[in-house]
């Protein structure tokens, strides 16, 4: 294939050279796009075979009441006071490139969802501009928020799509879209018949990085692009804004490059959340458990059985969200289950009701201002509680495990908030590390993962007046 790379000094030279280019590779490149694509094609439909144990099991389980059910935990008469200070707090710590002090750059995406959604499922824009300030200033270190893990590329995508919802700045809208284009270009997304591990195919499975030579498909960064796929999908619409990156004059080479590969649509996008999905259900997902295992090794077949909260919060995420753009009871089955499970695990969940997560962090005396990713997985669990309450309501679902499951998401949303304001913070603002308390130590991190908590109690107090 000729090398491409050229360096003109004018835009008509490289148009010149661009028109040299589509003239040679054009017989090429729509031959090879046409075979690449062979076997990628998918079939407008959810894949019941792959799922039929995890709907069955979902479908046949009783659930009992865990014994904290029923409290019915009504917020103090300044809640609303005391979830804004708490991001009032938290962006204290905001550096002058956007980011947050002594935290990461996932955990940056992951705060900024989570202020996001605190103003989107309460109906208010009044952190919106701040957010979008700092978003931008993210995106100057790392063009379209891409770095080689696919997983932090996501968790900001993901925030993109809240911060359009919210403002309806379509530049947001658009550098969702382009990381979803961006995994796909990367081949980051395994097509059908790519590999085959532990007798399945890996179609659908997601890439942890880009790095050369990467073979672990892991559930977290699969359930991400599942859930950004869905996003996409449900804002896509006749008011949807359409954007072409690039001179005008490259364009009909970039869509002759693309011819046959994935580029989007509300169909398409919707379909990759359906397969995304399917790979978790069949590879990653131990139905009897209702817990998300951690990812498969294409290289050697080896499964990391590893379960944290926020994989199997994600996928609760997707499952909800599946159901709000498809309608289909089994989506909607899934994620009252899984939620009921998590809700109930008790590697995660204190007999009180509190999301404890010790077991991904561990609870270490003297060291709670130790920065751990595992502080702020099972903050993830709770935001997708929360998406999940907020699609029975938006929905009016009227399946019963829907309406028993979203009374018992606000009890636990109410005791966990709860626990946050009268054992896990020191009266100003700040939280500690440990929801269940006491008080320690209020560090970035720490105070990230209560966001949402205040968050999910926006949502559940007021019964979230606008949709996601």
């Amino acid at each position: 294939m000729p090398n491409s790379d050229f360096n003109h000094e004018s835009i008509q030279d490289a148009y010149q050279v661009g028109n040299t280019i589509v003239s040679s590779l054009a017989p090429w490149l729509i031959e090879h796009t046409s075979q690449a694509c062979q076997g990628e094609k998918h079939q407008h439909q959810i894949k019941m075979v792959e799922v039929t144990e995890a709907i069955a099991i979902a479908r046949g389980w009783h659930h009992e009441k865990p014994p904290w059910s029923g409290s019915h935990s009504q917020p103090s008469d300044d809640y609303l006071a005391v979830t804004q200070k708490c991001i009032d707090v938290y962006l204290l710590s905001q550096g002058p490139r956007g980011g947050i002090n002594g935290i990461g750059w996932w955990q940056w995406a992951n705060g900024y969802a989570a202020i996001a959604l605190h103003d989107y499922w309460s109906g208010s824009n009044k952190n919106y501009q701040c957010l979008a300030d700092a978003l931008r200033k993210c995106e100057g270190q790392h063009r379209n928020f891409i770095n080689e893990f696919n997983d932090d590329t996501l968790w900001f995508a993901i925030c993109c799509t809240h911060a359009y919802s919210i403002g309806g700045d379509p530049w947001f809208l658009s550098r969702a879209r382009q990381v979803w284009q961006y995994l796909n270009d990367r081949n980051s997304v395994c097509g059908r018949g790519w590999f085959n591990c532990c007798d399945h195919d890996m179609e659908g499975g997601v890439f942890w990085t880009t790095k050369p030579g990467e073979g672990y498909l892991n559930s977290i960064t699969t359930s991400l692009y599942a859930e950004l796929s869905v996003r996409l999908a449900l804002l896509e619409g006749p008011g949807a804004p359409v954007v072409e990156q690039g001179h005008q004059h490259f364009l009909g080479l970039r869509k002759l490059i693309q011819q046959g590969h994935k580029h989007g649509g509300a169909e398409e996008y919707l379909e990759e959340g359906r397969t995304s999905l399917g790979w978790i259900l069949r590879c990653v997902y131990r139905p009897k458990d209702a817990v998300v295992m951690d990812g498969i090794s294409t290289k050697d077949g080896k499964l990391t059985n590893w379960t944290f909260t926020y994989t199997t919060g994600v996928t609760i995420g997707v499952c909800a969200l599946l159901y709000q753009a498809s309608q289909e009871d089994d989506y909607m089955v899934l994620a009252c289950h899984m939620a009921h499970r998590a809700m109930r695990n008790r590697g995660w969940v204190n007999e009180n009701g509190v999301l404890a997560d010790l077991g991904a962090w561990g609870r270490a005396p003297g060291e709670p201002a130790k920065n751990g990713d595992g502080v702020g997985f099972k903050s993830v669990l709770m935001r997708h509680l929360g998406t999940l309450y907020h699609t029975i309501q938006l929905t009016a679902a009227q399946l019963p495990l829907a309406l028993q499951t979203s009374e018992l998401i606000k009890d636990f949303v109410g005791i966990n908030y709860k626990s946050q304001v009268e054992r896990n913070t020191n009266g100003r603002g700040q939280y500690g590390p440990w929801w269940d308390g006491p008080y320690d130590s209020a560090t970035s991190h720490s105070q990230l993962a209560v966001l949402d908590v205040m968050a999910a109690a926006r949502l559940v107090f007021e019964e979230g007046r606008r949709g996601v």
